[in-house]
């Protein structure tokens, strides 16, 4: 959490050694809009449920044949509130198949 700092370069409030100094997040209001990460600028921050901390995630989806359960298709796209059906509909349409399939759906944090 020391990596994400605001894009405009304001908020550098530090206390500690300058080796690893702690930062203050309380009051700080922080959104991907107005907030980035400084070792990788395309991850974005996530919070996976309530009471839980914001961390820098990308998502993983996989698509798996099910006969064998052998992974078809395995993206990874940045957090979005969408990208988990964007995906679920792109997947499937990048492997045409001659006959009719069935589509099943599981999320696993």
């Amino acid at each position: 959490m020391k990596n994400i700092r605001p894009k405009d370069g304001s908020g550098e409030r530090l206390r500690g050694s300058e080796r690893n100094p702690d930062r203050h997040f309380h009051g700080e209001k922080r959104k991907n809009e107005t907030h980035g990460s400084t070792t990788d600028p395309e991850a974005k921050m996530l919070r996976k449920g309530l009471g839980k901390e914001v961390k820098l995630y990308y998502m993983g989806h996989a698509l798996m044949e099910n006969n064998n359960g052998l992974v078809v298709d395995s993206p990874i796209t940045q957090v979005g509130g969408t990208a988990e059906r964007d995906s679920a509909i792109e997947m499937p349409a990048e492997h045409p198949v001659t006959h009719q399939i069935t589509v099943g759906a599981g999320k696993h944090l």
